[in-house]
């Protein structure tokens, strides 16, 4: 068995793991003046941010970001990259083309799937979801295509993990496996073409803007809206400093996953983490509702899994979480020694049972407990993980028997109830769990999941890579060795980052709760409400709906007629 320190030839399947543990510096160097009057105001650095402020700039207006941290690029700084358009130019140069009433109701299938209906008028969405759902796709592709002009950022096709496809693979085969749906899946290239994760992405964006002199002042929290007498936006407050704008201010400043009281007002359930970074506060929430904004979509984020202790060490999670839990020799089960999950789900739907309700309104797979062998530990196949599940680590329980597993595990959430409060195993946690894996076992040993249908479409199969030695049955699945050790590792929700707020039109525009917009304010990226509902729409959807909707945003606001600021700004000295 080759060591784990071995670089083999199939580390290049999981091409992104270099620019994920090596990536380019956090963008500094930015001009910085002392103005206090611009046209457009910019709130935020990250993918939405930098993207509308390169094109409102190029389209004429005097710009300035400002960001809440003192670093530049946000949470896109920490993501894959990954940009989900339509009917891109990669595949119109490839003679492949996207049909519009498709994608419609996919997008809103994915994104409502209780409210999805074929027969009804616009799929089942509402209006204001309806228009923003059109407008990304009839201008997603041109957005792209313009900020590859401007020389924000290159583009490629995002490549399957496992090499097999011509891209990766649908988040969603049974609604649709085409070739469309491979080649919607764009990502930042190198110079050299290939691809590249999100560090590169904010890299190239932040060159973009310097090369520009878009002014951009890190430290900058806004938390406070300027309007004039007709309700416009006219400026920010940030700290104690007053800034003016003439045409328009634009949100980008994302979700609210590190604001415990609106993720108790709002969130679907306990929050333990987040890959968001630590400024995600939601501030717009509360500005935009002062405004007269309506929201939305406020209990939805990107769903994702986390490794319980470390969440409970750091709430910003910095290792991006568990897209899919490793191995094939492997399996979740809950407080009862119980598989509740196809463990293999793309993490969106996977993470769901995590916040299902009981009778009582309790959350009891709030925690759930991923078993696996001693393969697993020690598989020495390269994976997104690397060896973030190879003991020793002090996340990792580890047992001979069952029961010995059991008690360890009973040990550490005792340790950890001041986290996740009174919650301990069934009594018979051991024993169930034997039979669990003696039932699952059965199931690898056919290569058909009889339970929960696991590794049996193409896009679990593309994440989980190619099989083990001498298993040619389903890549995903193997039994559990006879004997221990085992190892436990206590699995706890989180989000990317959530992805609920004021609702925004075709245009980027924030909508009052009547449909018309509040002038001179615009929302892009997780600080508004998503056209992705629910759901995820397939790998990007966080990134394509907003480089997308900053485009609209840019044009938009740099088309505004400039306001007359003197009164507010008069209003305000006389008030000093």
């Amino acid at each position: 068995m080759k060591g784990k320190d071995a670089v083999n030839e199939e580390v290049r399947k999981y091409w992104w793991m270099e620019g994920l543990f090596n990536p380019p510096p956090r963008p500094s160097g930015f001009a910085v003046t002392d103005r206090d009057e611009f046209d457009v105001i910019v709130v935020g650095s990250g993918m939405a941010g930098m993207c509308t402020a390169i094109l409102a700039h190029d389209r004429g207006a005097d710009v300035i970001v400002l960001e809440a941290s003192d670093e530049v690029g946000g949470t896109t700084y920490k993501s894959g990259g990954a940009m989900w358009i339509p009917d891109n130019s990669v595949m119109r140069n490839l003679g492949i083309r996207d049909d519009r009433d498709t994608v419609l109701r996919y997008i809103v299938q994915v994104a409502l799937p209780e409210q999805y209906d074929p027969d009804a008028e616009r799929f089942g969405a509402q209006e204001w979801h309806w228009e923003a759902i059109q407008a990304f796709y009839d201008h997603a592709a041109t957005a792209i295509d313009a900020l590859v002009d401007a020389g924000a950022f290159r583009v490629t096709t995002w490549p399957s993990f496992t090499e097999r496809y011509p891209a990766i693979v649908s988040y969603h085969p049974d609604l649709d496996n085409s070739i469309q749906g491979f080649y919607r899946h764009l990502g930042p290239a190198r110079p050299d073409g290939t691809a590249a994760p999100g560090a590169d992405l904010v890299d190239q964006l932040g060159a973009a803007v310097k090369h520009r002199g878009i002014e951009l002042r890190t430290g900058y929290r806004v938390q406070n809206l300027i309007q004039d007498d007709t309700g416009a936006a006219i400026g920010v407050i940030a700290g104690d400093e007053t800034i003016y704008a003439r045409r328009g201010v634009v949100f980008a400043s994302g979700g609210f996953a590190h604001n415990q009281d609106l993720i108790e007002r709002y969130w679907r359930g306990p929050l333990y983490s987040s890959c968001a970074v630590a400024t995600a506060q939601g501030d717009f929430v509360s500005i935009a509702h002062e405004a007269g904004a309506e929201l939305a979509h406020m209990r939805n984020g990107w769903l994702y899994e986390d490794i319980l202790e470390k969440a409970a060490q750091n709430r910003v999670n910095e290792d991006k979480g568990i897209p899919v839990p490793p191995g094939d020799s492997m399996i979740y089960v809950d407080r009862n020694g119980n598989r509740v999950v196809n463990e293999k789900l793309v993490y969106q739907d996977r993470n769901r049972v995590i916040w299902e309700r009981d009778e009582n309104g309790d959350y009891p797979n709030r925690v759930l407990f991923m078993v696996y062998d001693d393969y697993v530990a020690n598989d020495p196949k390269p994976t997104l993980f690397w060896d973030m599940f190879s003991p020793p680590k002090p996340y990792i329980i580890e047992g001979r028997t069952w029961a010995e597993l059991s008690e360890r595990i009973e040990e550490r959430l005792t340790a950890l109830a001041p986290v996740i409060g009174d919650f301990r195993l069934a009594p018979d946690f051991a024993g169930q769990l034997g039979k669990t894996v003696e039932r699952y076992n059965a199931f690898a040993e056919t290569g058909v999941d009889e339970d929960f249908h696991r590794c049996e479409n193409m896009s679990e199969y593309d994440w989980h890579g190619s099989a083990r030695p001498g298993n040619d049955k389903n890549p995903g699945m193997f039994p559990l060795a006879g004997a221990g050790p085992y190892y436990c590792v206590l699995i706890c929700g989180m989000v990317l980052d959530t992805n609920g707020g004021p609702k925004t039109d075709a245009g980027s525009r924030v909508l009052r709760p009547d449909g018309s917009a509040i002038p001179g304010l615009y929302g892009a990226g997780n600080c508004v409400a998503s056209i992705a509902g629910d759901g995820y729409l397939s790998l990007g959807s966080t990134l394509g709906p907003a480089a997308t909707f900053a485009y609209l945003a840019a044009e938009n606001v740099a088309r505004e007629e400039p306001r007359d600021i003197a009164a507010a700004r008069a209003g305000r000295e006389r008030e000093r």
